[in-house]
């Protein structure tokens, strides 16, 4: 299966025939990060290359169940139920190896003027991309993906009132445990084999902590491809898991045990724009063999920590995994190669210097979650901001103190309080996404306590569940 490299509009056609297509699936990626989108005829896919197609703009402005929430009125929204219109991205186009003749793209999601709707977290990236390049840089993001496999498929375990579920594979709390391989390899083998054909550019893989977790590492790309990597990953296990009548959640907290985070590695490289130059995070000469620049980047991140817990924890769900010694932080911290610490600073040399965001749960928008590493990194630059010292402790579990570190908000009010606080942020992102996230997490919230959900216990019930397993 040869996947195409660049191809223009004029080229589509050909692309189609060659390879015998018969239909094309265009997923745009909703604020809660679902993939929402037709699957078109050869014909229509043809046609909407001029332009775009139309999706009702309900979609940009419902929770996960479909309900209307706070913050769904916004003024780049019809007054009535309109339209928002997908925008095929020609450079995300593959054939899918799910199935002969599929082929599938991601889109950008438009207005009815056709400008660049505020909530579409890809657009957002391709905007502060955009804005950082005219710093003279650019970045290179990757993530490190967890979930979580059980026994028996979506609808028997659905069927099962989400009870009794049992996780796929030894039943152990030992990170990287390798006498399990055999049975995860031949899913995780598909699964790799498939993310190949798709381009997806994945490292490694291994068994995490909690019994039927998993990580999947993938290599660093692009600020846009990286989150869209993500998307294809979670899609690609959830097609697997099917397959083999088993299942599969990206939740942050699934059970009493560990939960998935998702962090994100992210470096810094000169750019004019159009060519790449070599890295900027590294000086032997500096404080802790850090750049100016790179400095400058930190700050943004720790002065911006709190306000961007919004984005990296989005669902009360997401806050069950904030507990002291689950490898979770919990306070504002950074600190060299510390993995305790909320932002983790790696300056081995110039080549291998990044920078860890270690606040991300796994059930984040992967595009929201790069676009507030990259603004509160711009904003750090923009103002010359410097960081505050670095905490050389062990981070996890901090008495709060008058003189410990400040804790990063604890719930998803919490953190949307703190973002609606961040002046940094809210010029950067915007006051339309500000007001209709923040919206829609003051929604989750009453969602949760009115719905089902129990916040006095320390594992999620059936409510959460059913709401979250299958649609992350």
């Amino acid at each position: 299966m040869d996947q195409p490299t660049t191809l223009s509009a004029r080229d589509i056609p050909a692309f189609l025939e060659d390879n015998a297509i018969t239909r094309v699936r265009v997923d745009g990626i909703q604020p809660d990060a679902l993939p929402i989108g037709k699957v078109l005829h050869p014909r229509k896919f043809l046609s909407s290359l001029d332009g775009d197609f139309a999706v009702a703009d309900f979609v940009y402005g419902t929770d996960r169940m479909g309900e209307p929430g706070f913050g769904f009125s916004a003024d780049w929204r019809s007054r009535v139920v309109g339209d928002i219109y997908l925008r095929p991205d020609l450079a995300t186009l593959r054939l899918d190896p799910a199935a002969a003749g599929l082929a599938t793209c991601f889109a950008d999601a438009l207005d009815v003027n056709r400008n660049r709707v505020p909530v579409c977290g890809r657009g957002l990236v391709k905007h502060l991309t955009e804005r950082l390049n005219g710093l003279g840089l650019t970045s290179k993001f990757a993530f490190e993906i967890e979930g979580h496999f059980f026994e028996r498929s979506f609808g028997e375990n659905r069927a099962n009132g989400w009870t009794d579920m049992v996780p796929f594979g030894v039943d152990s709390h030992v990170a990287y445990l390798a006498q399990d391989h055999h049975r995860l390899d031949p899913v995780m083998t598909e699964i790799c084999r498939r993310l190949d054909l798709l381009g997806v550019p994945w490292e490694a893989w291994n068994a995490e902590a909690a019994a039927g977790q998993f990580e999947l590492n993938v290599s660093p790309d692009d600020p846009l491809s990286a989150s869209d990597h993500v998307i294809r990953v979670r899609q690609v296990c959830k097609e697997v898991a099917h397959e083999r009548g088993l299942s599969v959640t990206f939740m942050a907290k699934v059970s009493e045990d560990y939960g998935n985070g998702l962090h994100v590695h992210h470096s810094l490289l000169e750019s004019d724009g159009l060519n790449t130059g070599e890295p900027v995070m590294y000086d032997p000469d500096g404080p802790d063999q850090i750049s100016l620049i790179a400095r400058q980047w930190l700050a943004g991140l720790m002065a911006t920590l709190p306000g961007s817990t919004s984005f990296m924890a989005p669902n009360p769900n997401s806050f069950r995994r904030v507990v002291p010694f689950k490898a979770v932080p919990t306070h504002a911290t950074w600190d060299i190669d510390n993995k305790s610490s909320a932002i983790r600073v790696l300056n081995g040399s110039a080549s291998s210097a990044r920078m860890e965001h270690r606040v991300g749960a796994g059930d984040l928008n992967p595009y929201f979650a790069a676009a507030i590493v990259l603004a509160g990194g711009i904003a750090g630059l923009e103002h010359e901001l410097e960081p505050p010292p670095k905490f050389e402790f062990m981070a996890w579990g901090l008495p709060d103190t008058a003189d410990s570190p400040a804790r990063l908000p604890a719930s998803v009010v919490a953190a949307a309080e703190a973002l609606e606080a961040d002046a940094l942020l809210n010029d950067i992102l915007g006051a339309d996404l500000v007001t209709y996230w923040t919206g829609m997490r003051r929604f989750e919230w009453l969602s949760f306590n009115t719905g089902g959900g129990d916040g006095a216990s320390d594992a999620p019930n059936a409510w959460e569940i059913n709401r979250y397993f299958e649609t992350l």
